[in-house]
């Protein structure tokens, strides 16, 4: 795989049950005063990204999650409040907790809210880091609808021409249920890469390919600097002109409009670090056509595109979400492979917060 350089090495990984990684990470936020709900869907969201291979979304952040809450940054416990609501839609806010919790509920309602009317969709602001946006797609995948969801954050990209960074990376996700076949999941940065793989590029001391990143004459950057700055900034999906970099900045300001203006938490370049804003939209598949049609329908379409001649060199066509069921069917079975430093990291919080070391 063409991000191969990012996983950890086998000789630096410890391979861990993502049951026990589970109970640490709701230890470790019990441990710092996170209500016990809100701690097993935080820990959820975390660990799915562990499985699915979402290394740099995975269970290894609740160390700084649990930090900021002790830096009384994030309110713990939180209160989500509904702001205004209508049949199809609804703005709540996180209350300045972990994000998780607030995007999560804003999915449930969305859900339900597509029941009733055919499509519902909630905006949250007041709030900080959702994880792996592809996890909430699952939420409405499950209940047999479509899912989207997208979150803005603070300035890391910056907008095509532009010397300084003014949007976050703005992830967009879109879900779909299939019937034989794996569901389609798409979850994807609005930058050329999530900040999180060079989050990852600075642990693991490899240099990032040129176009992810740039310094403010415009220059690649081989090494990202540990903290974002008008120095530097990430390229938007697309990169140059030339590639189209104008549809990863216009995608940019489209998550930014749905996230921070429709909920009124601010757009990105008004976000200070760690904070978020975040929109979910569920549809019912029902009220368009036969649920059992539709999936039929994904399965034709996710065959013919399975089928496809692969180009010379590569072994098959992949459909979005292919490589995370995968990975989550590996990992299920042999373990979630940790690098040893984050391991370390969770047991010293652990000891710190009083809570068990479970991994």
């Amino acid at each position: 795989m063409a991000l191969d350089f990012l996983k950890t090495p086998e000789k630096d990984a410890v391979r861990v049950k993502s049951e026990a990684l589970r109970a640490q990470t709701v230890a470790i936020l019990r441990g710092v005063g996170t209500p016990k709900g809100h701690a097993e869907t935080t820990a959820d969201i975390l660990i799915k990204a562990d499985l699915f291979g979402v290394d740099s979304h995975g269970s290894g952040n609740v160390v700084n999650y649990a930090t900021q809450i002790q830096k009384k940054k994030y309110t713990v416990p939180q209160k989500i409040e509904v702001i205004s609501e209508s049949p199809s839609g609804a703005v709540i806010s996180n209350g300045n907790g972990l994000g998780f919790v607030g995007a999560h509920r804003a999915m449930e309602m969305a859900i339900e809210k597509a029941r009733d009317v055919g499509v519902g969709m909630v905006s949250v602001r007041d709030g900080h880091h959702i994880g792996m946006v592809g996890y909430y797609p699952l939420m409405a995948i499950e209940a047999d609808m479509l899912g989207m969801a997208m979150t803005n954050g603070a300035r890391s990209v910056r907008p095509a021409l532009a010397a300084r960074p003014r949007l976050g990376t703005n992830p967009i996700a879109f879900g779909a249920p299939a019937g034989e076949e794996k569901p389609f999941l798409f979850d994807a940065a609005m930058s050329t890469v999530a900040s999180g793989k060079l989050g990852l590029a600075r642990r693991l001391g490899v240099k990032i390919p040129a176009g992810w990143a740039v310094d403010a004459e415009g220059d690649p950057i081989a090494t990202p600097p540990p903290e974002r700055s008008e120095m530097w900034a990430q390229n938007p999906l697309g990169n140059t002109r030339e590639q189209g970099a104008h549809k990863g900045y216009g995608l940019g300001v489209m998550v930014d409009i749905l996230t921070g203006i429709l909920s009124g938490g601010g757009f990105s370049a008004q976000q200070e670090g760690g904070q978020n804003q975040t929109w979910c939209m569920a549809v019912d598949i029902s009220k368009f056509r036969p649920l059992d049609e539709f999936k039929a329908h994904m399965d034709e379409m996710v065959r013919e595109l399975h089928n496809t001649p692969a180009e010379p060199g590569e072994k098959r066509v992949l459909v979005a979400g292919d490589p995370e069921w995968e990975n989550e069917a590996e990992r299920s079975v042999k373990g979630i492979p940790l690098h040893k430093s984050v391991v370390e990291a969770l047991r010293a919080k652990a000891k710190e917060v009083g809570a068990k070391v479970l991994v």
